[in-house]
């Protein structure tokens, strides 16, 4: 009897496995690695800490990327852990409300615009986020890319925001 309690719990898990292993595949054993830091490397490449970094500069503001992701990361990554079970690439992701924050830590106001044209290229820098397919998502900056045509046709915009220096 004592034998069968204990290889319960183990024929639970190895349900539970065969259960998700057609769901998860093999994004629970190809994962990105935490750098000794605890940071992982490959969102410093991402397109959220790349556009960010662009836009920071074209206003004058030298911070690196790797900086950046860094503080991103800080702010809590856990969602893209648990989605990163099912799709590695999900380390990249870079949420609107970490691109504000981000932002704001360095000086600048994210501000809202429902209009793309309304943006001037001579004065104006914002972040953009467009997508094309349900999980094809980008972020990309204003006036230095030209974010109505990233996905040709398909091109999307889902986000703007125009940053500007505060006091």
């Amino acid at each position: 009897m004592g034998r069968i309690l204990i290889l319960r719990p183990f024929a639970y898990l190895i349900a539970l496995v065969f259960a998700l292993g057609p769901v998860v595949g093999c994004g629970i054993f190809d994962q990105y690695e935490k750098n000794s830091d605890g940071y992982y490397e490959r969102h410093f490449y991402c397109c959220g800490p790349v556009a960010l970094e662009k836009a920071l500069e074209h206003l004058g503001k030298q911070i690196d990327k790797a900086e950046l992701s860094k503080s991103m990361q800080d702010n809590g990554i856990a969602i893209k852990e648990l989605l990163s079970f099912f799709n590695k690439d999900a380390i990249c992701i870079t949420w609107p409300s970490e691109m504000k924050a981000a932002a704001k830590k360095y000086g600048f106001e994210p501000i809202t615009v429902k209009n793309f044209e309304k943006l001037d290229p001579k004065k104006d820098v914002a972040l953009v986020l467009v997508h094309s397919k349900l999980t094809d998502y980008h972020w990309l900056v204003f006036p230095t890319d030209d974010p109505k045509s990233y996905y040709g046709a398909e091109t999307k915009i889902d986000k703007i925001y125009l940053l500007k220096k505060t006091q």
